[in-house]
C-alpha cells in the first residue's frame, strides 16, 4: 500500500500493518536549496565550495551535471517523511542514512518508507530512500520510531 499523509494526521501503532508503504514526492529546485541554506543571493562569499550548491558553472567545473542538493537538505527530506507519516505524538528515536550519490537540482524526487517491523508496541522499524526519476537512489537508511497505541 503506497499512500501520502497529512502531517497534522496522527498514526498509531494498532494501525501500522508490515509491508505498509508510504510516499512523497518532490522537487528540489536552486530556490529551495537556497532557502535552505538561508543564502540571500551571496553566493561563495562566505565558503566558496558552496557554489556547487547552487551555480550550475562551478558545479560543472567539479564534474556534476547540475548543482547538487546538500546532504543535510538531502536528510530533511527524509525525516520530514518520517515525521508526516508518524504525526505529531511519534517520536524519532534512530535515524540513520547512507550517501551514495548526490541529488540534482530539479530532480523529481519519491521519498520512500516501508515498514519492516511493527512486532514490538510501540517501535516500528522502517526502510528510508530517496529514489529519483533515473531509478537511482541517492540516499537510503533506516529509522525506528514510537508511536502511541489506542488502549
Amino acid at each position: 500500500m503506497t499512500s501520502q499523509h497529512n502531517p497534522l494526521e496522527q498514526r498509531f501503532f494498532d494501525d501500522v500493518n508490515l509491508g505498509d508503504e508510504f510516499e512523497e514526492l518532490q522537487e528540489p529546485t536552486t530556490e529551495h536549496v537556497l532557502q535552505f541554506m538561508g543564502r540571500t543571493g551571496r553566493r561563495g562569499e562566505d565558503d566558496p565550495g558552496a557554489d556547487r550548491f547552487t551555480d550550475l558553472t562551478t558545479a560543472r567545473s567539479q564534474g556534476l551535471e547540475r548543482p547538487i542538493v546538500p546532504g543535510n537538505m538531502s536528510m530533511a527530506m527524509i525525516t520530514r517523511l518520517v515525521t508526516d507519516w508518524m504525526g505529531p505524538l511519534g517520536h524519532i528515536i534512530q535515524l540513520d542514512v547512507s550517501y551514495r550519490r548526490p541529488v540534482l537540482h530539479g530532480d523529481r524526487i519519491r521519498s520512500v518508507a516501508l515498514v519492516t517491523d511493527a512486532e514490538v508496541a510501540p517501535r516500528v522499524h522502517l526502510d528510508l530512500s530517496l529514489e529519483n526519476e533515473r531509478g537511482e537512489r541517492p540516499l537510503q537508511g533506516t529509522a525506528i520510531v514510537t508511536l502511541p497505541t489506542r488502549s
